[in-house]
């Protein structure tokens, strides 16, 4: 029976039942190590079909309890220890708090920035600076302070949709370094109420079984032909 909280150093994320479960080890220091049985994780919203499902890693330091004076442990948390653990990427460098930041081993970062002024949310796969989205090959920034969202991949970005893709803007800017290709299945409608204006630099080059403009209007009317005036030949003298 224990009384009270431990810690423990994770030996064993892989439950064989699927239970979500660990193993530890107990540090001690008579050099015997003492192992625990599998031991329940707490998790936020943790029910059927549902909760935060996240185990920690190997060497990770936790906190256990016992339940009803008990032998039968629960993980509470994970804690820093100063050592090998330290709370990168963030450690209120600011005094204030800012930041919730969610970090992976692998450097995809999830921050919540409540700085006054400069509220955003940012999220990157594989940043490689500390606390800096834009220091992945994949960020996403909304920046709720300025109104402005910002996307970026070093590769290739791709959208689908098997129905319907909408945009709608104020002013609509789309730039291509090299080509821009559009096709449709079907058909394809370019349209405006005031003006619109094709310009290359070069050729423009029009392929089509029947070319139509204005199609469906009535015929321009013709231009009287001018009335010529009366003369003779050859011209006469006074």
């Amino acid at each position: 029976m224990i009384n009270g909280a431990v810690v423990g150093i994770v030996i064993d994320n892989v439950d064989p039942d699927g239970m979500h479960r660990v193993k530890v080890k107990y540090p001690v220091d008579s050099g015997d190590e003492l192992k625990s049985s599998w031991c329940r994780m707490m998790s936020p919203m943790a029910g059927k079909d549902r909760g935060l499902v996240i185990l920690p890693d190997i060497d990770t330091e936790v906190v256990l309890m016992y339940a009803y004076r008990t032998m039968s442990p629960y993980v509470v948390g994970a804690v820093y220890n100063g050592a090998d653990d330290t709370p990168e990427p963030y450690h209120n460098d600011d005094s204030n708090d800012d930041k919730r930041v969610f970090w992976s081993r692998n450097d995809h970062m999830l921050i919540f920035d409540d700085t006054a002024g400069a509220e955003r949310v940012d999220f990157g796969a594989q940043a490689s600076t500390r606390l800096d989205v834009t220091s992945a090959p994949i960020y996403h920034t909304l920046e709720s302070a300025t109104m402005v969202i910002n996307e970026y991949c070093a590769g290739d970005t791709k959208l689908e949709a098997a129905k319907t893709l909408s945009l709608k803007c104020k002013d609509f800017k789309l730039t291509a370094t090299k080509s821009v290709s559009l096709k449709a299945g079907q058909t394809a409608n370019l349209k405006a109420t005031t003006s619109a204006k094709i310009t290359s630099g070069a050729n423009q080059i029009y392929l089509a079984a029947m070319v139509d403009v204005n199609p469906g209007s009535p015929p321009a009317d013709p231009e009287k032909a001018s009335t010529l005036p009366t003369h003779k030949h050859p011209p006469t003298t006074a």
